[in-house]
């Protein structure tokens, strides 16, 4: 689970993201999230920093924002995050 995230990065980061599906020519989150095939509802909530990326999304989502990898980890501040907790097995 995401840590809870001060106001200005959320904003930060929904303003990185809407800037950047405008700029390709999606007009709406609707519009982007139905071209994609993605959940509007799992996208708000990864730039709403309410939910870690999918390391299996991350690649569609650089791919249709045009941006790298490092620049939209970045953005939603995922290279900060703490590493998940491994489970030792017995």
């Amino acid at each position: 689970m995401v840590t809870k995230q001060q106001p200005e990065h959320i904003e930060s980061a929904w303003n990185w993201f809407v800037s950047k599906y405008e700029k390709q020519g999606y007009r709406s989150l609707n519009q982007f999230a139905i071209s994609t095939g993605m959940q509007k509802s799992s996208l708000s909530r990864y730039f709403h920093l309410e939910r870690e990326i999918p390391s299996g999304t991350i690649g569609k989502l650089c791919k249709e924002l045009k941006v790298s990898p490092e620049e939209l980890l970045k953005a939603v501040g995922a290279l900060g995050w703490p590493a998940k907790p491994t489970r030792s097995r017995k």
